[in-house]
């Protein structure tokens, strides 16, 4: 049976995929501490988009830009320390992210505004100024988590039910 992952990638449009470079499969095993779901890795170690794949209301990233999210912009910078592996966004920037420290890797929406990393986590909530840490426990409790695990995630892409949140709609789930 084909990795349903791939099947997904292959039935959008303007998807191009490409054998991928061993070396940026060696990145991200290292970037995520060889801990990525492994239909995940399976996928992207055929085929993976050469640039950025749209599908709904997500960004689908190659491999490049992948490490590039984990290691140089915000917030997949700042997650990826932490457990958190960015291998989407939304169309605002936000990171969609593997949570690598559960085995069944629930796919979380990280807030770029909320989820910077650079200071605590800081929302308005009922008038009131709220002030978390920036820590894995916190940021599992304040990111909508999308999926919990990447097979759900998968089955809900492919049957276009994945539902993303704007960070008002982050902060009245809180």
């Amino acid at each position: 049976m084909e990795n349903q992952l791939l099947c997904f990638l292959k039935s959008l449009d303007g998807a191009i995929l490409d054998k991928p470079d061993e070396s940026a499969i060696q990145r991200i095993k290292e970037l995520s501490s060889d801990k990525l779901p492994a239909g995940f890795l399976e996928a992207f170690s055929v085929f993976a988009p050469t640039d950025d794949v749209e599908f709904g209301d997500l960004v689908f990233y190659g491999l490049e830009k992948m490490i590039e999210e984990n290691t140089d912009y915000i917030p997949g910078a700042n997650l990826q320390p932490i457990g958190f592996f960015t291998f989407a966004s939304t169309f605002d920037g936000d990171s969609i992210c593997f949570d690598l420290n559960d085995d069944h890797f629930p796919v979380y929406q990280c807030s770029h505004s909320m989820h910077s990393g650079e200071d605590d986590i800081m929302y308005y909530k009922n008038s009131k100024m709220v002030e978390l840490r920036f820590n894995y426990d916190n940021i599992k409790a304040t990111a909508p988590r999308l999926a919990n695990s990447f097979a759900e995630f998968i089955s809900l892409l492919q049957s276009d039910n994945v539902t993303v949140f704007s960070v008002t709609e982050m902060i009245k789930r809180l």
